[in-house]
């Protein structure tokens, strides 16, 4: 493990593998980087592979500021400029991708690939927004939180995800799981949804959406039509894999889509 020194805070970090291409771990809100080791054992074979651990998350730095996805953003960006790397491929979970993605807008000449896993991609359903709401307040937050996690198994009790969301997410306190829902219901509310906010890239970057919890081939079909219709998009749906966290079920069919786009791409 690394770190690195930004904005008044540490930034905790792993930095293996090498190769040519480099790929930048991002971590979904109030989880660990942990959640990329199965993966990163994989990837460092063909790729460098860098992981973080965002401020008040994991190994980083706690910072008595309230937290802001324009906080984590400064600080990724710090990050980013200060490696020596003229390109880079960000991997993203869940709702970090806005912040891949706002990373991959003001940077186009250093990042012009993204991985997303297991984003909602379409606009969520009301009981989503529901759920981002309880977990914003203070007398509702846990059960609001254990119920995403009952959902993010998908029906199973795989012990990989599941020690993950247990053992360790649950260490994250209220504030950061208040923050992160701000700012998922800040962005949604703002783009629509992560298809409409890609649609700014018009075709400047090549992106992937690799996922597996839902299930719905309507919402498939969503993005299969969005690719039809912006080239520069891809999406794989894992067969084999029914959780919100792929990356963790089933890390080698990501890692094994994930090299298939990007040698594809370049």
């Amino acid at each position: 493990m690394s770190q690195f020194h930004c904005n008044n805070i540490t930034i905790d970090y792993n930095d293996n593998g090498v190769g040519p291409i480099t790929l930048l771990l991002l971590p979904g809100w109030c989880e660990p980087k942990t959640v990329f080791i199965p993966f990163e054992a994989l990837a460092e074979e063909t790729f460098r592979v860098i992981s973080l651990d965002w401020r008040n998350h994991g190994l980083s730095s706690q910072s008595a500021l309230p937290l802001t996805p324009e906080m984590l953003l400064n600080d990724v960006v710090s990050f980013i400029n200060s490696l020596d790397i003229e390109q880079l491929i960000l991997v993203s979970v869940a709702h970090a991708s806005w912040i891949a993605a706002d990373i991959a807008e003001i940077m186009p000449e250093r990042v012009s690939t993204l991985v997303f896993l297991d984003w909602i991609m379409t606009n969520p359903d009301p009981a989503f927004f529901q759920s981002i709401s309880d977990i914003q307040d203070p007398e509702d937050w846990i059960s609001a939180r254990d119920s995403l996690f009952n959902f993010w198994l998908g029906g199973g009790n795989n012990k990989i995800v599941m020690d993950h969301l247990v053992k360790e997410m649950s260490q994250i306190d209220f504030p950061v799981w208040a923050a992160a829902g701000k700012a998922i219901v800040g962005a949604y509310s703002r783009y629509g949804s992560p298809l409409e906010r890609l649609k700014i890239f018009s075709g400047g970057h090549q992106c992937i959406h690799i996922y597996s919890l839902d299930r719905s081939d309507n919402y498939l079909l969503e993005q299969q039509k969005f690719s039809f219709e912006h080239s520069f998009f891809r999406v794989k749906r894992l067969e084999n894999a029914r959780t919100h966290l792929g990356i963790l079920e089933q890390p080698e069919a990501v890692y094994r889509v994930l090299k298939d786009f990007i040698l594809k791409a370049r």
